[in-house]
């Protein structure tokens, strides 16, 4: 039993000698763990007007130890979506001197949607900690603040980078490349548009620069209307590749440049859009669909009353194809948009009325996504 007493001992010295200082070996015996106090738990929503103001500023007590005469602790800021038990937390800061971190409504944002993955104009629940840690690397030495809980709905925002551009005597613009036209970043390499495209015999090409034939993409002879390959062209010393040709009947197409795996992809698309459903005053009658107003090709808008209940979106009154729905991963206020072009089909879901009021509806057949806010 004497021999039991003295093992147990012995692992008690291995522990607290564990988180210690060098210089001289102290024993840690006591500590009081560093504590948020700002800001207060609650519920927020990011603004992209404010996207350079000031969110949040995280304020933490100083950890107390015992000795007193340790080396300063490193304070960590974490934040980890709720439930997932910070498994995987990301630092927002790092300091053994400061005790406090400002972030603005534009970084929260970015964390959100890009780090998290999180759904724009969707309410998610994120929790925050702060680690106060020692040298050393037994359990004593890093000890963790109460979880501060923030439910933090984010902006929708279209991540900018390098554009490309199109252009062609089938566009509007012809091939002026000083009026090529931006398109839009999808994902991974992935650029569209929605252009009036003039029918049969004419082509379009895409370009890096406005006012600049390279870096430029085009097609081969295997290239037809619809898809096909790219071809790259680098520098000007490098011979152009041929056009993309233009579809057989004029009308608004999107267009799909993948720069990553030099592949294009054109569909015809809505030239206008009408509203449908039982939130709508429309109700189900396709021949009464409430009518957008189209910004610019494959860009609508339209501000109307709902109440609660299911919407579509058609494009020939009276047809119930093709139209628009969604996908399961949709809000009420954000979502994809699910085209079925024809009867032979199957139905996308409807997109679901935030409530009962008046509500303006962004339809952008570019992203293929929707929007609805309240006016």
């Amino acid at each position: 039993m004497k021999k039991l007493t003295i093992l147990i001992l012995a692992i008690g010295l291995v522990s607290l000698y564990s988180c210690k200082k060098d210089e001289d070996r102290a024993v840690l015996t006591d500590y009081t763990a560093a504590q948020l106090l700002s800001p207060p738990q609650g519920s927020y929503i990011l603004k992209e007007a404010l996207k350079d103001s000031v969110l949040f500023t995280y304020t933490w007590s100083a950890a107390a130890y015992n000795p007193t005469d340790l080396v300063k602790p490193v304070y960590t800021l974490e934040m980890d979506t709720a439930g997932n038990n910070f498994n995987s937390p990301k630092v927002l800061t790092s300091s053994a001197t400061s005790f406090s971190f400002t972030i603005t409504h534009g970084t929260m944002n970015n964390m959100i949607l890009g780090v998290f993955s999180g759904i724009p104009d969707a309410l998610s629940t994120f929790e925050f900690r702060v680690t106060s840690q020692l040298s050393g690397s037994g359990a004593a030495c890093t000890k963790h603040s109460a979880v501060l809980t923030l439910d933090i709905t984010p902006y929708s925002q279209v991540v900018i980078v390098p554009p490309i551009y199109l252009l062609g005597d089938a566009t509007t613009i012809g091939w002026d490349n000083m009026k090529a036209l931006e398109m839009t970043h999808l994902t991974n390499g992935q650029f569209a548009i929605v252009e009036h495209l003039s029918g049969g015999g004419k082509f379009i090409k895409f370009i890096a620069d406005r006012g600049f034939w390279a870096p430029q993409w085009g097609t081969d002879a295997t290239g037809t209307w619809d898809a096909g390959p790219m071809v790259y062209r680098p520098t000007e010393s490098v011979p152009d590749p041929v056009g993309i040709p233009s579809p057989d009947n004029e009308g608004d197409f999107w267009i799909m440049a993948d720069t990553a795996n030099l592949v294009y992809q054109v569909q015809a698309t809505s030239a206008q859009l009408y509203l449908i459903g039982d939130a709508t005053t429309a109700g189900w009658d396709n021949t009464k669909g409430i009518e957008f107003t189209k910004v610019s090709p494959g860009i609508f808008t339209l501000t109307t009353n709902l109440t609660a209940g299911g919407m579509k979106l058609l494009e020939v009154l009276g047809q119930w194809a093709p139209q628009w729905g969604t996908d399961a991963s949709a809000t009420p206020n954000f979502g994809n948009l699910v085209y079925r072009p024809t009867e032979s089909v199957p139905d996308p879901p409807s997109l679901t009325s935030p409530g009962t009021g008046t509500f303006t509806i962004e339809a952008n057949l570019i992203t293929k996504t929707f929007k609805i806010t309240a006016k």
